[in-house]
């Protein structure tokens, strides 16, 4: 009988992948992620916006003004009157912007639109955009 076929060939390890780092890896990645992410803002009401040709995305930071058909005005998901400026102009320093987006029901009477557009302007809001649907 020859030797070399009855002994047994020793096994060398193969490469082998460690999980522990890859796992790190993944969860770091996750946390970038969701860190990096910016989440849409909204005024806390649905309003029922009206259609333009010419409407364009706010690519700005803005703070979201909701005006509901009923007539109420919403900042933050507050109740605010249409001629209290003190409410909005907080919410402008804690978001951190300078622009308004005032998203106002397509039943809103056009008085009303106007006076919260001024109230903002009064609160310090540099541009008062208003938002709707294209066409």
């Amino acid at each position: 009988m020859q030797r070399g076929l009855l002994t047994r060939r020793r096994a060398t390890p193969g490469a082998t992948i460690e999980m522990a780092p890859l796992i790190d890896m993944v969860f770091i990645l996750l946390i970038f992620y969701i860190v990096s992410t910016s989440f849409v803002q909204d005024a806390g009401v649905l309003v029922n916006r009206p259609e333009s040709r010419s409407a364009r995305p706010v690519v700005k930071k803005h703070l979201p003004v909701a005006i509901t058909k009923t007539g109420t005005v919403h900042v933050t998901g507050r109740t605010i009157g249409p001629d209290e400026s003190g409410p909005i102009a907080d919410a402008l320093k804690s978001v951190g912007a300078t622009s308004v987006l005032i998203q106002a029901d397509r039943d809103v009477p056009t008085a009303l639109l106007l006076r919260v557009l001024d109230t903002c302007k009064a609160a310090g809001a540099q541009t008062v955009n208003i938002a709707a649907l294209p066409r």
